[in-house]
């Protein structure tokens, strides 16, 4: 079989603030610096869709770090969204691991659609068109959330880190 993914992206993690999370990174561990954003229908996230509806708004705050080889994502939810009832529900802490999917993104997308019967979870296009992205539930599957991305601007890598 070949594999579904090509690199290991990122970590995300839900926080319920995430400039008291920057602060505890950068003093606890010495990560850091960060970059901080915010998750919305409008650039660089233009379509974004929750549950395969069109999402208005805004979704998240969150803070970027490129380390390592790969890149730490903290998220804040803002507002009603999946992230509010998975930090609701679980507390802070790992969410989400990302993936890099390339030419396959089409085939996992379908097969989820095929075995689950359902869209992704959180889809969209980000980082100025650069790249696609989507959450995939695979809890049952293979105990965590992934979030998969196709880089779609030729040339330019998805995500530049700081390979240090």
């Amino acid at each position: 079989m070949k594999p579904a993914f090509k690199q290991l992206l990122q970590i995300g993690i839900i926080v319920r603030d995430v400039d008291t999370s920057v602060k505890n990174f950068e003093e606890k561990l010495g990560m850091g610096p960060w970059e901080v954003s915010y998750m919305c229908n409008e650039g660089p996230c233009e379509d974004l869709k929750i549950d395969g509806k069109p999402f208005k708004g805004k979704v998240s705050k969150m803070a970027f770090l490129h380390r390592y080889g790969m890149e730490f994502e903290l998220i804040e939810p803002i507002g009603d969204t999946p992230y509010k009832e998975w930090l609701d529900e679980h507390g802070p802490g790992i969410h989400h691991i990302a993936v890099v999917t390339e030419d396959q993104y089409d085939d996992v997308l379908a097969k989820y659609r095929e075995e689950k019967g359902s869209e992704p979870w959180i889809r969209g296009q980000a980082m100025n068109n650069l790249m696609d992205f989507s959450y995939l539930d695979l809890r049952e599957d293979l105990g965590l959330i992934v979030e998969c991305y196709r880089n779609i601007a030729p040339g330019r890598p998805a995500i530049d880190y700081d390979p240090k």
